[in-house]
């Protein structure tokens, strides 16, 4: 058995599944797959108590893809440009953020369809280019 080893996501997976559809024992597990028997039941566990989602071990480490680490720090021109109202209000009503997710969901899309035009036309420019 190693020590202090990473292993991959669908390593842990194969290895909970086998554990979980098969008859054999943490240990027979563990001695089949070099890994121990607490690592096994931690795997296990977390695989459980994810209701058995097989991307519980793809989790990223490492920084964020967001550029935003600190909303506070964000300009509001930026929140203006972008539609969306700066609240610091933490005692909103469910409607009131059930409609803020809908008009925000509708400017994501429309941001995500802008910048695929723009990709394309990015392409058109590159190949009329050559």
């Amino acid at each position: 058995m190693r020590k202090g080893t990473s292993y991959p996501s669908e390593f842990k997976l194969d290895v909970v599944k086998d554990y979980l559809n098969t008859e054999k024992t943490y240990a027979e597990i563990s001695e089949e797959y070099h890994v121990s028997s607490s690592t096994l039941t931690k795997w296990v566990k977390k695989y459980e108590e994810s209701g058995y989602d097989d991307n519980v071990f793809k989790t990223r480490k490492g920084r964020s893809k967001s550029i935003i680490s600190d909303f506070s720090k964000v300009p509001p021109v930026i929140y203006d440009k972008a539609g969306v109202e700066k609240s610091n209000n933490s005692n909103e009503d469910i409607s009131s953020i059930k409609r803020k997710l809908t008009r925000y969901e509708k400017s994501l899309l429309e941001k995500e369809l802008e910048i695929q035009l723009l990709r394309e036309q990015n392409e058109i420019l590159k190949k009329n280019l050559k």
